[in-house]
């Protein structure tokens, strides 16, 4: 179990350092708490998330409880939510009434014309790094799951881009049919072996 103070300090850095949205702060917890700190692994870390998106309200909140109560309980959870919320919250009213005072500058709209792509890159980089993982297990699993694991991918994207569907129910889609998929291939398997 990792020391509270690690995560209170680890978790006030990424407090710190996330502008750009959830993206980003979402690689800065993968960071932290897979690849540092180790007290998250990789597979649990992509679940997690994943059920994260099933719940209404901050994705990033109940991330924070969940991965916070894993890797040091009761504890834990208090040293994840006081760091990632202490620092946004002043920065964020530090930079409010800055911007305020700067905000008609030219420099300043350009600056905020970059910021905008940067934080796209970091979420393309954030959805490579949490996808790549269960497309190289399926992989490994053969071509059908390959195919099925890509073809949840692509289509779960397109149908939240065409924007007919929430968020939730393409969560609810895609776990649905990844059930029956997974019920109705161990039947044929368990079939195949008898």
């Amino acid at each position: 179990m990792i020391s509270s103070w690690i995560l209170l300090r680890g978790w006030f850095l990424i407090g710190i350092q996330s502008f750009g949205g959830g993206s980003t702060t979402l690689l800065l917890i993968r960071r932290f708490m897979v690849e540092r700190t180790k007290c998250i692994s990789e597979d649990q870390f992509t679940r997690d998330w994943a059920l994260c998106q099933m719940a209404p309200g901050i994705n990033l909140m109940a991330f924070a409880i969940l991965l916070g109560k894993q890797a040091a309980g009761f504890r834990g959870v208090l040293a994840c939510i006081v760091g990632l919320l202490f620092p946004s919250i002043l920065l964020t009213v530090a930079l409010t009434a800055a911007y305020v005072a700067i905000r008609d500058y030219p420099a300043v709209q350009f600056a905020l014309k970059g910021i905008l792509p940067g934080t796209v890159g970091l979420g393309l980089l954030t959805a490579f790094q949490m996808g790549r993982k269960p497309v190289e297990d399926a992989n490994k699993s053969g071509k059908w799951e390959l195919t099925f694991a890509v073809f949840l991918l692509v289509s779960s994207a397109l149908l939240l881009y065409q924007g007919s569907l929430s968020v939730t129910a393409v969560l609810i889609a895609a776990s649905v049919v990844g059930a029956i998929e997974g019920t109705v291939r161990s039947r044929m398997n368990r079939k195949a072996e008898a």
